[in-house]
């Protein structure tokens, strides 16, 4: 099927789309593929690779990483013809020099030969920029060249609301079933974030047989972290459960967390369960909260849950309790795990 070179330049797209016109051989000569989700980059990238014939791909595919490599390198190459076949497929990974963070021990890049290239592209070469960035230096005048000339591919993280049903399409294409309690544990032991959910149903996929994946099956094979494991010493903490508080407390001190950083963790969720126990008595939603709170809206959700169970006195009476803590420990006057052990003693009484 004959190509069609698309007009480039403030276009948007997502995956889906991207997918799309590529299929239909309506290609840009330069992308900007924008945003931090890994697992959007990763489709982005086995999109760009179908242009080309896996015997065509040794001769005319290039990627560059910017941290290390020679923007003039990756210039010389996009403007070279293609060798035996239609075109030149190049990649620029990691442009630090189009974004506003520092670029610790990366080259200096000289961007006159982009620049050129940007403002007379070749309709033999494909360039595909990848920024891993929520959006470029809007204060630098080759980030603004880019944004004109390129086409934008959108792979920005997704937001809370779309990671469920993004989850149950991606569930419906695997034909895989997930329980409603199962799904809640799998987005909250990888922290909200869809790259993580999908990394972690890899493994769910191949210890489930039957295509049934169970709660079971989750807290099995998807690891707590210690915001998880901090989220569960809060609620024994609140149910006043001595014991199991305390054996939590010991394996996160063997599993070489840091006491500091572990009572850190606790004050801020308990701080942030006083807020929304607080604003919640003034009628404040769930997203007012987020809003508010600038905190993500899951936690905001398991905050709400928690907080119907308990008084702002037990609230108020931990946080003050874990304050005194953190400025004991930082002082040094006792063992940082008998101050624990004292702090829920007192807290159980």
């Amino acid at each position: 099927m004959k190509s069609t070179t698309i007009k480039t330049g403030r276009e948007i797209m997502k995956i889906n789309e991207l997918k799309k016109q590529l299929g239909q051989q309506k290609i840009a000569p330069i992308y900007l593929v924008l945003g931090e989700e890994d697992y959007l980059i990763q489709q982005a990238q086995a999109l760009f690779l179908t242009l080309l014939a896996p015997e065509e791909r040794d001769m005319n595919f290039a990627s560059y990483d910017l941290s290390s490599d020679s923007l003039g390198a990756a210039m010389d190459d996009a403007t070279s013809v293609p060798f035996f076949g239609e075109r030149r497929l190049v990649w620029l990974k990691d442009p630090v020099f189009l974004t506003a963070q520092e670029a610790k021990g990366s080259p200096n890049q000289d961007v006159a030969s982009l620049t050129a290239y940007l403002n007379h592209p070749l309709d033999s070469t494909v360039l595909v920029i990848f920024a891993k960035v929520p959006k470029l230096d809007g204060r630098k005048k080759i980030s603004k060249l880019v944004q004109k000339q390129a086409t934008v591919v959108d792979v920005q993280k997704l937001p809370p609301a779309a990671i469920e049903s993004a989850l149950t399409q991606l569930l419906q294409t695997k034909d895989y079933q997930l329980a409603p309690d199962s799904k809640e544990l799998l987005i909250q032991r990888s922290d909200a974030d869809f790259s993580a959910i999908v990394a972690n149903l890899e493994k769910l996929f191949i210890a489930a047989d039957d295509k049934v994946i169970t709660r079971q099956m989750v807290a099995e094979l998807v690891s707590p972290t210690l915001e998880d494991n901090v989220f569960d010493l809060v609620d024994r903490v609140l149910h006043r459960d001595v014991k199991s508080a305390l054996a939590l407390y010991q394996d996160l001190l063997l599993n070489k967390e840091e006491p500091i950083r572990i009572n850190s963790i606790l004050i801020s969720q308990f701080r942030l369960l006083l807020q929304v126990k607080i604003l919640a008595k003034k009628g404040m939603t769930q997203g007012n909260l987020t809003q508010i709170l600038k905190v993500h809206p899951y936690r905001i959700k398991l905050a709400l849950k928690t907080v119907k169970q308990f008084s702002q006195v037990d609230l108020r009476q931990a946080y003050l309790g874990l304050q005194d803590n953190d400025y004991q420990m930082k002082s040094g006057q006792q063992d940082k795990m008998l101050l624990f052990e004292l702090f829920m003693l007192k807290f159980a009484s």
